[in-house]
């Protein structure tokens, strides 16, 4: 199994304690390259210097951060494609993530479905639901028929009169969160059957990506990050965002979301999603 991406400080009691395990496992594989160090699960300069020069006799980008190219130098396994392979900084027992690892089992052949369909990696699609929803555990009531985000809006509007959707649910519907404003499907379409949910949620995600191949000269790593933007804010606010020479999660909720949601696509390719 991979392991998360460790960098200077982490395992400390002020930043990231619950990389402690995760920095222990890599301080012994620096030992066992013959490095002297103390395997106490915190990341110093001592294990950052150890790392770099690792990094420079492998002939690998010695900023002391250990990712997947370093993680597979370490292990003697040959190293992943890069474009594929999407780092995290999640530790491997996060309780949240675990949960929700548990949760999205019951859906990986919709997801996989939607994944060929889409020409998607299935963890992408896993980082989506996760932020969104966390494979329904976050919604009200839980499971596929239920809705979040119950921040009342200006109104009367074009589907509603009232701040909320006239059924009294939030305006993200199931797992993917597909908003009532915006897609027909949400108001119409059979948004609580998981498989159906998933499914279009990976055509919003195709779209989009789609609009920002027409519109920029995105490509790859980045257009990817777009695309997800795009789930989130709509593609003309990532556009915007993009042609401003702004952060492409700009205008996103909390302004990192396409960063988190392949963060948390990188916890599921740890966990056996590809």
């Amino acid at each position: 199994m991979a392991a998360p991406t460790l960098r200077l400080f982490d395992g400390f009691k002020h930043t990231h304690p619950e990389l402690r395990e995760e920095v222990k496992a890599l301080q012994r594989a620096l030992k066992e390259e013959g490095f002297r160090l103390r395997v106490d699960g915190r990341f110093g300069r001592g294990t950052e210097g150890a790392v770099q020069a690792f990094q420079q006799a492998r002939g690998l980008d010695d900023d002391g951060i250990v990712g997947v190219l370093t993680w597979a130098a370490l292990r003697g396994e040959a190293a992943p494609d890069a474009g594929h392979v999407f780092e995290t900084t999640y530790a491997s027992n996060n309780r949240s993530l675990l949960d929700q690892l548990e949760a999205v089992a019951q859906y990986r052949a919709a997801i996989e479905e939607g994944a060929g369909r889409y020409k998607v990696q299935p963890c992408v699609v896993a980082g989506i639901g996760s932020r969104e929803s966390h494979w329904g555990l976050a919604l009200t009531p839980t499971g596929p028929v239920g809705t979040g985000d119950f921040a009342k809006r200006p109104h009367p509007a074009r589907h509603r009169d009232g701040g909320l959707p006239p059924d009294g649910g939030g305006f993200g519907r199931g797992l993917m969160q597909i908003d009532y404003d915006a897609h027909s499907f949400a108001r119409e379409g059979h948004w609580q059957d998981p498989r159906a949910n998933i499914l279009y949620g990976c055509q919003v995600l195709h779209e989009a990506m789609a609009f920002m191949r027409r519109k920029t000269e995105l490509a790859g790593h980045d257009l990817l990050r777009a695309a997800i933007a795009a789930y989130n804010c709509g593609p003309g606010n990532a556009l915007k965002a993009q042609r401003a020479g702004r952060d492409i999660d700009y205008y996103t909720a909390g302004r990192d979301y396409s960063a988190d949601v392949l963060n948390r696509a990188g916890f599921f390719q740890n966990n056996g999603w590809e």
